[in-house]
């Protein structure tokens, strides 16, 4: 599906000279794919989402799932659902975007934010493939139910009192009536796309120069023999190390393949690795553009907090 991005990535960094595999053409590669990549995203979600928006009875739907019986379906289905979409940190963003503008349960919004980049059925098959399906299963459990978990502490804090002013209503009044006929329909989806893209691409751009001189310029190695002991303060510290870091699930399975290879714990790995998935710099900062720095900070603490915990947990089973 990325092909095309990869390719202009690719013929970006030919330009410069630059090894794409190291250093600054390794950077620069990362930034031209994924700025391609979340672009379009960005106005595709939110376009879709914003069609879906105008066609929901949103009154009806949020009273649902703000009842005891909704909470019970709503925070499962948003983390299953996560755990169904193939998308990073970074490129789970625009969706959170679109509940929190439908003004759904933060928690919901929550439940899926974590769980999407953590857990997908390719990471999954390939965890079973190299670890067996016992294991396999048991990470795409822990995902899930820190999704869920991590959804409902967040929901107990009333997070959505730490949005920024404006974040649930882009472009239009939500007691306005939405546009009559399909047409309408269509320009005010492209509309309120264009407006988010808008609002966030500033911060984008910032956290993908980020995540790119992370990519590009730490050593290789480093992480492996940084976690290579036993002691169960090494877990919190990968965990904390992983948070800052912009990794997709699917490259996981061979990063922990290797990590486990060379001497780091089943468990240290996986929170880092957890941690590196669930949060990340860049998406940190797109992040701020809707929330305030104190529910960044509650966010990123929930999956710092889980993520050890998961670790903890696998170190004492393996």
């Amino acid at each position: 599906m990325w092909r095309w991005a990869e390719w202009i990535a690719d013929r970006t960094v030919s330009l410069t000279g630059w090894d794409p595999a190291h250093g600054a053409g390794a950077a620069l590669h990362f930034f031209v794919y994924d700025l391609l990549k979340v672009v379009v995203l960005i106005l595709g979600v939110a376009f879709l989402m914003a069609l879906v928006r105008g066609a929901l009875p949103h009154d009806r739907l949020r009273a649902r799932l703000e009842s005891r019986g909704g909470r019970l379906l709503g925070y499962p289905a948003a983390a299953l659902f996560g755990a169904l979409t193939p998308f990073c940190s970074c490129s789970s963003v625009p969706i959170f975007l679109g509940f929190v503008q439908a003004r759904f349960p933060i928690g919901v919004a929550f439940a899926f934010l974590i769980t999407s980049p953590l857990v997908n059925e390719i990471a999954v098959a390939i965890m079973a493939a190299t670890f067996g399906w016992k294991l396999a299963l048991a990470y795409a459990a822990a995902g899930i139910a820190l999704g869920i978990v991590g959804g409902l502490i967040l929901s107990a804090c009333r997070a959505e009192r730490w949005l920024v002013p404006g974040a649930t209503a882009p472009v239009e009044d939500e007691d306005d009536p939405p546009p009559a006929g399909l047409a309408a329909r269509l320009r005010d989806a492209a509309d309120t796309s264009v407006f988010i893209l808008r609002k966030i691409f500033p911060w984008l751009v910032g956290a993908l120069l980020l995540g790119a001189a992370l990519h590009g310029f730490v050593p290789e190695g480093f992480f492996e023999r940084a976690f290579a002991g036993r002691s169960s303060w090494t877990v919190p510290l990968a965990s904390l190390a992983g948070l800052p870091l912009y990794v997709s699930a699917n490259a996981t399975v061979p990063l922990l393949e290797a990590f486990v290879a060379k001497g780091v714990p089943l468990g240290t790995a996986l929170a880092f690795l957890l941690s590196a998935v669930g949060v990340s710099l860049p998406e940190l900062v797109m992040l701020r553009a809707v929330m305030t720095v104190r529910l960044l900070v509650l966010f990123a603490a929930t999956v710092f907090v889980g993520t050890t915990l998961i670790g903890w947990l696998f170190n004492a089973l393996h």
